[in-house]
């Protein structure tokens, strides 16, 4: 009778993969769907089935290999394994810590992590500083666009002055680049890093001009009444805020109650009292325009438009010897609306009369 061995077609010392390729494949070459009403392939199969099943398993394997029985279980006795070198060690004493050294512990470690945080962020506010200076010395020097590349640099950092470098970038915007749209990018970048109230008023005069330049005369004048008396600016906005109520939005009498305002704050302030006898003269308010103009025609202002619009009065008023006049003094002065005026109504030439002939 063929042994286990001959059945699967291997050597005595195969593997236990090689034992399994063998069963898969004889299994696989006489099994009974394979090989339907064929007694010997059954048979064939079953003899496989059974030299598997002792073959596979290390145990009956050795049981059949040495002429024993695989079928009956030896009493297996595990024997014991002596312990490991490291157990007849002595243990080392568990080491405590006291009150003491967990508190000397945490104070090192949170030292640690405030040299960890607090490094970095003085670096980073060394360099913004050390850009915004840069940024100073050239506008100074007309470096505009380097400038503003060393506060762009700037602003990255958390410094304390980051309101101030965009507020420096949107003058360079407004006052010499007249680039008022990115100008505005500064202003509420600037705005939003919490300024005090002086640079608020400034960054909402600077706003109010991007406004008015672009076209917008409400919001221009909502951001000039933003401005508060912390600086030179208030007066600035309350003369911008006359001009837009004069030019853009003809509201004369809200632009001279803002120019009263600004004179009872100045009385020198010749340009608002110039504007004011403007807005007069558009009103067809003629007393009040003549008695602007001969107040100021003493002061130190343009001499040639003050004496110029005094005689535009005195013609609505009636007052031809003084006009002609007062326009000749503006006519000496070279200014031509003048000449013009001074030619039409003292000299009565008409405007249609050749100067050829």
């Amino acid at each position: 009778m063929p042994n286990h061995y001959e059945i699967l077609g291997i050597q005595p010392n195969a593997t236990s993969g090689q034992i399994k390729v063998a069963y898969r494949r004889m299994a696989l070459r006489y099994h009974p769907d394979k090989n339907p009403q064929n007694q010997l392939s059954e048979k064939k199969f079953i003899e496989i089935v059974l030299a598997y099943e002792v073959l596979s398993d290390p145990i009956k394997r050795y049981r059949y290999d040495n002429g024993l029985n695989p079928e009956i279980e030896p009493e297996y006795i595990r024997p014991r394994r002596p312990p490991p070198p490291f157990y007849y060690k002595r243990k080392p004493k568990k080491v405590t810590y006291s009150k003491k050294d967990y508190l000397y512990a945490t104070y090192a470690v949170a030292a640690i992590i405030i040299l960890a945080v607090a490094f970095p962020l003085y670096l980073l506010r060394t360099t913004s500083s050390k850009h915004f200076n840069q940024a100073i010395n050239n506008y100074a020097a007309g470096r505009y666009y380097s400038a503003l590349h060393n506060v762009d640099l700037s602003i990255k950092g958390f410094s304390s002055s980051n309101a101030e470098a965009c507020a420096l970038a949107s003058v360079i915007l407004v006052y010499k680049l007249n680039k008022y749209d990115y100008a505005l990018k500064y202003i509420n970048r600037g705005l939003g890093h919490d300024p005090g109230d002086s640079l608020v008023s400034e960054f909402q005069y600077l706003k109010g001009i991007c406004m008015a330049e672009t076209d917008k005369p409400i919001k221009a004048l909502t951001a000039f009444n933003e401005v508060r008396d912390f600086n030179s600016t208030y007066d600035s906005s309350l003369f911008r805020s006359a001009m837009i109520l004069t030019f853009q939005i003809p509201k004369p009498d809200s632009a001279t109650f803002l120019l009263n305002q600004l004179i009872d704050r100045n009385n020198e302030h010749y340009t608002a009292t110039y504007y004011k006898g403007i807005i007069y003269e558009k009103q067809s308010k003629n007393h009040e325009a003549f008695e602007v103009f001969s107040e100021l025609k003493d002061r130190p202002f343009n001499k040639a438009a003050t004496y110029y619009h005094l005689a535009r009065a005195e013609i609505k008023l009636d007052m031809p010897d003084s006009a002609c006049a007062h326009l000749q003094v503006a006519s000496d002065l070279n200014l031509m609306e003048a000449k013009q005026l001074l030619n039409l109504y003292c000299k009565k030439e008409s405007i249609f009369m050749s100067p050829y002939k």
